[in-house]
């Protein structure tokens, strides 16, 4: 983990700290990046959906769950 220091508008992280009920503005960063994170990860799947072909059977989905 690495250390750093930034300017950050106080009434902005009030907010993230308020809404996201962190104990804590380390916390709320935290919480607000982890959030970031999903939501690009989620705007990337969308964006591939239907570029992608899958060959699946019947037969070979019964095989996969088991």
């Amino acid at each position: 983990m690495s250390k750093a220091n930034y300017d950050l508008p106080n009434a902005t992280l009030a907010k993230v700290v308020k809404l996201s009920g962190a104990r804590s503005k380390r916390e709320a960063i935290i919480i607000a990046l982890d959030e970031y994170i999903k939501k690009k990860l989620a705007e990337e799947l969308i964006g591939a959906f239907g570029k992608f072909k899958l060959k699946w059977t019947q037969k070979t989905l019964r095989a996969y769950r088991g």
